[in-house]
């Protein structure tokens, strides 16, 4: 009895490898989490809507970075309604050349508000202190500018070698137990508690953790975005590489409601919309002094309830990873 041990060709093994990446990390799925897309950049939205009308005194849309994360906020709600509807989510599945596409753009944008909300902990906590033009802020904004294209430029030289030698198949199974762990719905509201962490720093130290808070995103977001261009462009030229997707039965919206409301998450969410609602309310009107010390108890209780909530996020971790072994 003869065993074959013919070794696979690098051509053979980046084949499996990026079949299994459009099927896992790379899938139309990743897209669900376009909802905590869009909640963070609707935050960023509102800080340059008020960086427009307390820095500079103009009307919000005659700013250019006001404009740039308006579209943002559009695109993450076009994403999030292709993908919550069955009739435009097939569309994306007919058409997964498109599809990739849309989420390496997706990708790239993300990217680019989480990293907006470390450069606004740089600037400081007075909306007068926003100045796109400031010295300090130039420096922040070519650090990031250069962090994620330097990282970008790396991984894409990176790629080409990996091509060369061929993906391992260590790699390609890793791709379906990772499920995309730096875009997954978790990563995203544990990046996010990082930001609203260091929104409440202040001097210097807010503007160190800023910094690196928004480098080290650059960097760590920089491989995904290389990797989703590469599987784009495949998509596009051979339809080997295409998906057979299970058409799943429509959950009722009832449903749906009370799996959500089941995850903390969804109260993160309020929570935070909450509190800039109140900083809104308390910036832009004149509060009654009883009603001030109702938003101080509303605010305490919402930062215990994140403060609980991480600990219980930590607790479940290492449960489950001492049930592994």
């Amino acid at each position: 009895m003869t065993v074959n041990n013919k070794k696979k060709s690098p051509k053979e093994m980046n084949k499996e490898y990026f079949k299994s990446f459009v099927a896992t990390r790379g899938s139309i799925s990743s897209l669900y989490i376009s909802w905590a897309g869009l909640v963070i950049a609707l935050l960023c939205l509102i800080i340059t809507w008020n960086i427009a009308v307390w820095s500079y005194q103009i009307s919000p849309m005659k700013s250019v970075m006001n404009i740039i994360i308006l579209c943002i906020v559009i695109f993450m709600a076009l994403t999030l309604f292709m993908v919550s509807f069955r009739i435009t989510k097939k569309i994306l599945i007919l058409h997964q050349d498109f599809a990739a596409i849309w989420l390496t753009i997706f990708s790239v944008m993300l990217t680019f508000v989480l990293m907006f909300l470390g450069y606004t902990m740089t600037q400081g906590t007075n909306g007068n202190e926003f100045r796109y033009e400031s010295k300090f802020s130039i420096i922040v904004l070519l650090l990031f500018g250069l962090t994620y294209l330097g990282s970008l430029f790396y991984n894409f030289y990176w790629l080409k070698k990996q091509l060369k030698i061929g993906f391992s198949e260590t790699r390609t199974t890793a791709n379906y137990f990772a499920r995309a762990k730096v875009y997954e719905s978790k990563s995203l509201w544990i990046i996010f508690g990082f930001s609203m962490i260091g929104a409440f720093l202040t001097g210097n130290l807010a503007r160190v953790f800023g910094l690196v808070f928004g480098m080290f995103l650059g960097a760590a977001f920089s491989r995904l975005t290389i990797e989703l261009a590469y599987s784009a462009f495949l998509l596009n030229t051979d339809k080997e590489y295409w998906v057979n997707y299970i058409d799943e039965p429509e959950k009722p919206w009832k449903e749906v409601l009370k799996k959500r409301l089941k995850k903390t998450s969804t109260y993160v969410i309020m929570g935070v919309l909450l509190i800039v609602a109140m900083v809104e309310i308390e910036d832009r009107y004149k509060v009654p002094k009883g009603l001030q010390i109702t938003f101080s108890y509303v605010l305490m209780a919402i930062l215990l309830f994140f403060v609980v909530a991480f600990i219980m996020w930590i607790i479940k971790k290492v449960r489950d990873k001492r049930d592994r072994k």
